[in-house]
């Protein structure tokens, strides 16, 4: 009796996750090549590495503009499949003309966004994915919550946060990774992003989902529930870049902001822009062999 239940519930568990699949695989889920990818002759060539840009939207409601509390976040891993980068972007950062990457994004989606990203890093976007806030707290909250720290106390949409780790799950992810704590043109808000996405990260290669099925069926649902994507970015390949990061060691993957500078203006304004130097230097990075070396170092310095 005791196998027949185990074998019942081990085919409930296939018809859960091929669901699942079926959903996250759905047409009505794909975003037009055309409508998201700048043109072919301004981009960087293509590579055996696979780089995935990830947005994650707030609730309409929760901010005057639309892409302002958004988690933008590049997920880069490299050909040799040794290491991964994953790279949080303020997008108060100042990009030309007095304007910041979220207002160019506002007026150009997509293929505007992609081809900024590329810009800036110097290295080939393969996929995207927008996936909605509240899928995600759904995904945070199948895992247990998840543990993020904060550098600074605030209150927003009636939580309180301390300083310090703070405990999320979705009621509290959105609003943690979507608020301003303090007037520092996102720089704060990024860095809650960043420490959002290192314990989610975690808490996916940890949570025993290849081997609870029940469980990777229910995660996957959830992000199914709530995302738009590019058309190659199928189940497949999200596996794909999924197998790689689950077979790292924890040291071997990092995240980090995408380093920035910022600066007050005489009226009190905060303006960020990214940092020269430092942009310079990331470029080289993930375009040479020292992708490793160079990230663990971004780590160290704090960012």
């Amino acid at each position: 009796m005791a196998k027949l239940k185990k074998m019942v519930s081990a085919v409930g568990s296939i018809k859960d996750l091929n669901s699942a699949r079926a959903a996250f695989d759905d047409v009505s889920r794909v975003l037009p090549d055309e409508a998201t990818f700048p043109p072919e002759d301004i981009r960087p060539a293509t590579t055996a590495a696979r780089t995935l840009l990830l947005r994650i939207t707030h609730a309409a409601t929760a901010q005057e503009t639309t892409s302002q509390g958004d988690v933008f976040a590049i997920i880069h891993v490299p050909a040799a499949n040794d290491f991964a980068a994953v790279m949080a972007l303020n997008p108060s950062a100042q990009i030309e003309s007095g304007q910041s990457f979220a207002t160019i994004a506002d007026e150009g989606g997509w293929p505007v966004i992609v081809a900024m990203v590329e810009d800036v890093l110097g290295i080939r976007v393969d996929h995207v994915a927008e996936l909605e806030s509240a899928a995600l707290g759904r995904v945070i909250s199948e895992l247990g919550g998840v543990p993020a720290y904060s550098r600074a106390a605030f209150s927003a949409g009636g939580t309180d946060f301390a300083e310090g780790t703070n405990h999320l799950d979705a009621s509290t992810s959105g609003i943690f990774t979507s608020a301003d704590p303090v007037d520092d043109a996102g720089q704060t808000r990024t860095r809650n992003q960043r420490a959002t996405l290192r314990a989610l990260i975690h808490a996916l290669k940890t949570g025993g989902l290849a081997k609870d099925p029940n469980k990777g069926a229910a995660v996957l649902s959830h992000f199914a529930s709530g995302i738009q994507r590019d058309a190659a970015l199928t189940t497949l390949e999200l596996g794909k870049i999924a197998n790689s990061l689950r077979q790292l060691q924890a040291d071997d993957i990092a995240v980090v902001t995408v380093p920035t500078n910022s600066r007050r203006e005489d009226n009190g304004t905060v303006l960020v822009d990214f940092d020269p130097e430092a942009t310079a230097a990331l470029k080289g990075a993930l375009a040479g062999n020292d992708l490793p070396d160079f990230f663990r170092y971004l780590v160290s310095l704090g960012y």
